[in-house]
């Protein structure tokens, strides 16, 4: 135990990152699902494959700590036969539970994106990017699963195993490759968003912070040989544990921003449908609007057209719009804010326009399709 606190070994390092991250991890959760709480009273799919996420990863640091028991982090020579099975062990199980949370994390932030948007195409494009998510998860667990041969499927370094170096490489790049198809969905989103650029940044910042886990991975790559071709690897393969834990820190968390107060706020005044967390009905939004579109009339009475009046309060966002144009700002705290929200169809049908005036003097929108 004396040498664990020296530069003799990594012990310390791995134990504080690990539980670090893991703490981080259960914040980002607990507050992205206080938000949904809050604001729509309940928990949706992404929700739910964020939670896996973070019980997978929970279980990974654990695994990472049962290692460093063993003696992970202390050099090669100084840990026992019977240790170092465990430690291997404890690493072989990390890697699985690693697998898993990062395709939970990649899944909710998809599943999220598909939900924001109306547009067929956009959400095509969504199930693509969930299947090759899926498809990367499980090529990738039983590819880790069954690296070594049966029955010591765990000992990548006394066993006989296919080129660990090759697989590492392989898995590092296609993290960066399935996170790049996010980034990817996540433009395509915002590039069908009509607004100014001001607002427009606002939307991408949603995003742009996960940029943040393939350049973990990216330096990833610069460690995993000196990891894998050293006659020290129970000292030298720390680095690269650090690094996945780094990995898959920002994996959940950055698939948390954007379903934080601020930005569901946000989203949800201009118009964005969020996660199904409403009911069946899609989002009603009220506009008020001060422009030249149209004037109260002036005997201050209500006038409502017939087809709406069944709704309260603006328009309601069908599921075949392809943009959404946003021209105005909006005050997500005031319902006398200025916003003009304009629906285009995609399918190439006439748009139809209908006026409604509220009690309170709050212009309606609605736009059919005819």
């Amino acid at each position: 135990m004396g040498s664990r606190f020296t530069g003799d070994s990594q012990d310390p390092a791995i134990n504080v990152t690990t539980w670090l991250f893991m703490v981080i991890m259960v914040f980002s959760v607990a507050t992205r699902f206080g938000t949904k709480i809050h604001l729509f009273r309940r928990l949706v799919v992404d929700d739910l494959l964020i939670f896996a996420s973070l019980v997978f990863g929970i279980t990974q640091g654990i695994a990472i700590s049962l290692a460093v028991t063993a003696g992970y982090g202390d050099h090669y020579t100084t840990v026992s036969s019977a240790s170092l099975d465990r430690v291997m062990k404890s690493l072989y199980a990390a890697s699985l539970l690693y697998i898993l949370s990062l395709a939970c994390s990649k899944l909710s932030l998809a599943v999220f994106i598909r939900n924001l948007t109306p547009s067929a195409k956009d959400r095509r494009l969504a199930v693509v990017v969930e299947a090759i998510i899926g498809v990367w998860a499980i090529a990738t667990f039983f590819g880790i699963a069954f690296q070594c041969s049966v029955p010591r499927t765990w000992d990548i370094w006394n066993g006989k195993c296919s080129s660990v170096l090759a697989w590492r490489y392989f898995v590092a790049g296609s993290n960066i490759l399935t996170d790049l198809l996010l980034m990817v969905q996540a433009i395509v989103l915002v590039s069908s968003i009509q607004t100014t650029a001001r607002r427009r940044m606002v939307f991408a910042a949603i995003f742009l912070p996960r940029l943040f886990v393939p350049i973990a991975a990216i330096v990833q790559l610069t460690v995993i040989k000196k990891g894998t071709q050293t006659d020290d690897p129970t000292f030298q393969l720390c680095e690269n544990t650090i690094i996945e834990g780094v990995i898959q820190c920002l994996s959940i968390v950055t698939a948390c921003w954007g379903q934080l107060k601020p930005f569901t706020s946000w989203m949800r005044s201009n118009g964005l449908k969020l996660n199904d967390a409403d009911d069946s009905s899609p989002w009603v939004y009220k506009m008020s609007d001060r422009s030249q579109t149209g004037s109260k009339p002036s005997d201050g009475k209500t006038k409502t057209s017939n087809s709406d009046s069944a709704i309260d309060s603006g328009f309601s966002l069908p599921t075949h719009r392809d943009r959404i144009l946003i021209t105005q700002d909006w005050d997500v705290n005031s319902q006398s804010s200025q916003a003009n929200i304009i629906i285009e169809e995609g399918d190439g049908e006439n748009n139809h326009h209908q006026d409604a005036w509220t009690s309170d003097g709050a212009h309606q929108v609605r736009s059919t399709a005819s």
